[in-house]
């Protein structure tokens, strides 16, 4: 009698055991997922921040004076987003506008204003490009990295501007060159890319 009570209580410790329970580090791991996937927090990042404006005022050796205005298009921004555990990363990379006047012997000869609209058609950054191509995307997601004269003096009856569009958070990028005469006629060129 004593072995089957023995044989008894073994069996309905075994039975009691092998419940279905599950232990507390399984628990936590089970209570962190859901919680990952219930719970999302959205961090929104702007750069630049705020408004930024930059002015360039440059008289050339051949007679050109050029004046480039660089400032912050507060409408018009990138979107890229980050998961990282349950945090959304949102950066927003605004876009810039761009004005250039060029005098010679103190007359205008080319005045213009670019947004991200005139810069893609001058730039050729268009949505038709084929994926793989060198400017593929350019048109929605290159921002304005950086503008300045070329101050070369090889260029005797012309101004050359150089332009650089990039896109955040990778490695392509786009160099150009705008070379205007002494008539305001414009030349958009291409001369890098990666």
């Amino acid at each position: 009698m004593r072995n089957l009570l023995g044989v008894l209580l073994i069996l309905i410790i075994g039975f009691t055991s092998c419940e279905g329970r599950i232990t507390k580090n399984q628990a936590l791991a089970e209570d962190i997922e859901h919680f990952k996937k219930t719970v999302t927090v959205q961090i929104d990042v702007y750069k630049p921040e705020n408004y930024v404006e930059r002015e360039v005022d440059t008289t050339l050796s051949n007679g050109f004076r050029v004046k480039i205005k660089t400032y912050t298009d507060m409408d018009n921004s990138v979107l890229f987003t980050k998961i990282k555990d349950t945090i959304n990363y949102q950066t927003y990379y605004r876009n810039f506008k761009f004005d250039i006047l060029v005098e010679k012997d103190n007359k205008i000869v080319y005045d213009k204003s670019f947004d991200k609209q005139n810069a893609n058609k001058a730039f050729k950054f268009n949505s038709n490009l084929v994926k793989g191509s060198d400017l593929y995307n350019f048109d929605k997601l290159a921002i304005l990295s950086a503008i300045q004269v070329d101050d070369d003096p090889s260029y005797t009856n012309i101004v050359a501007i150089d332009v650089i569009y990039t896109i955040p958070e990778t490695d392509k990028v786009s160099y150009h060159k705008i070379l205007i005469n002494d008539k305001g006629k414009a030349n958009f060129i291409q001369t890098e890319k990666h």
